[in-house]
């Protein structure tokens, strides 16, 4: 179905993914989160060198979506390129020896499945998103009832080998096992979100989704979804005014789209919102598309050796001609789940 299940602090952690104009000057990111894991009270700390925007957000949630489809192959730490790929993403200390699910498909194909055409522009800035993508980092801690750090390990946000006329990816542990599981995640209506015209409204899709109820609507403040759409608080007056403006579009975009409800209450600074209710979509179709998901365990296949050694694409970003235009709170805890378990 056309859905992506994506961990759910990932989408609460705030500042994390932001709309971002063209031509703006490259600021650090670094969000912090806690969630649990494996049955671990776990504290996390993203940093990035610029900030991650929204179509780096499309891409990630397309790799979830990816990978709950049963599309990626699962590598185990026995295997004779596990090395290699460890190495990529760089994982030092805790989870370092877990099994990786690595995502295979063409820089094309990425681009459809976050709703662009096929075209070596978009190619390009699908490329660029990985690049981001991949220099950040995940300092992962596991704590104990009383918050002491008894086990520490770091690791790249995501990795990617360039291999012929194709990539292969590997996300970091916890969003793979998330999407593996579906469980402890936030069903993300791919078709609505591509619908959307603009960064702000996507943003926010993705946080209400994770957020909202179907049941019975809930109420946020305006000043709290500022917050949460562009990760700060407004430095001016007038930023505040402008922000303030650009989501108002953004809310009325979003409670267009079928079955949600966005309604301002009486005083006109807070929202009732209710989503509607998780039935799934079926997928586009065409080369690149989601596909349904397989209900059996995914066959492990041997990835094939490239011709040559694989590139590292994080220490240094591959430079894209133009920055292309597409076509077209504290995070909840997650709940417990068991490990990644790959079919043999």
């Amino acid at each position: 179905m056309d859905h992506a299940p994506v961990w759910q602090s990932l989408v609460f952690a705030s500042g994390l993914f932001r709309p971002t104009q063209n031509g703006a000057p490259t600021e650090p990111v670094e969000a912090s989160f806690h969630a649990n894991i494996l049955d671990c009270r776990m504290r996390y700390v993203v940093r990035s060198p610029e900030a991650l925007n929204i179509s780096d957000q499309a891409v990630y949630f397309h790799l979830c979506q990816r990978i709950a489809a049963g599309k990626f192959i699962p590598l185990h730490a026995t295997h004779d390129r596990f090395a290699a790929y460890r190495s990529a993403i760089a994982v030092n200390g805790l989870w370092a020896d877990k099994s990786m699910a690595v995502v295979k498909l063409s820089l094309s194909d990425l681009a459809v499945g976050i709703g662009l055409t096929r075209t070596g522009t978009n190619s390009q800035a699908v490329l660029a998103s990985l690049n981001r993508l991949s220099q950040a980092t995940m300092q992962r801690q596991t704590l104990n009832r009383d918050d002491i750090v008894i086990d520490t390990g770091v690791g790249r946000f995501l990795a990617f080998l360039c291999c012929d006329n194709e990539v292969r990816i590997v996300l970091h542990f916890e969003s793979a096992l998330m999407a593996y599981k579906r469980n402890g995640v936030a069903w993300i209506n791919m078709r609505e979100h591509r619908s959307l015209p603009s960064k702000p409204a996507r943003r926010l899709h993705a946080w209400l989704t994770a957020w909202a109820s179907a049941n019975s609507p809930k109420l946020v403040g305006l000043d709290a979804l500022m917050t949460n759409v562009w990760g700060n608080v407004p430095e001016t007056p007038d930023i505040r005014k402008d922000r303030k403006r650009t989501l108002r579009k953004a809310i009325s975009e979003v409670g267009r789209l079928p079955g949600w409800s966005c309604v301002y209450t009486e005083m006109g600074n807070q929202l009732l919102v209710r989503k509607p209710g998780f039935t799934g979509t079926t997928a586009q179709k065409g080369k690149g598309a989601p596909v349904p998901p397989v209900t059996a365990t995914p066959t492990a296949v041997t990835p094939t050796h490239c011709a040559t050694t694989p590139t590292h694409a994080a220490p240094t970003a591959t430079k894209v001609a133009a920055t292309p235009t597409a076509v077209l709170r504290e995070a909840a805890p997650t709940v417990d789940v068991e490990e990644l378990i790959f079919g043999l």
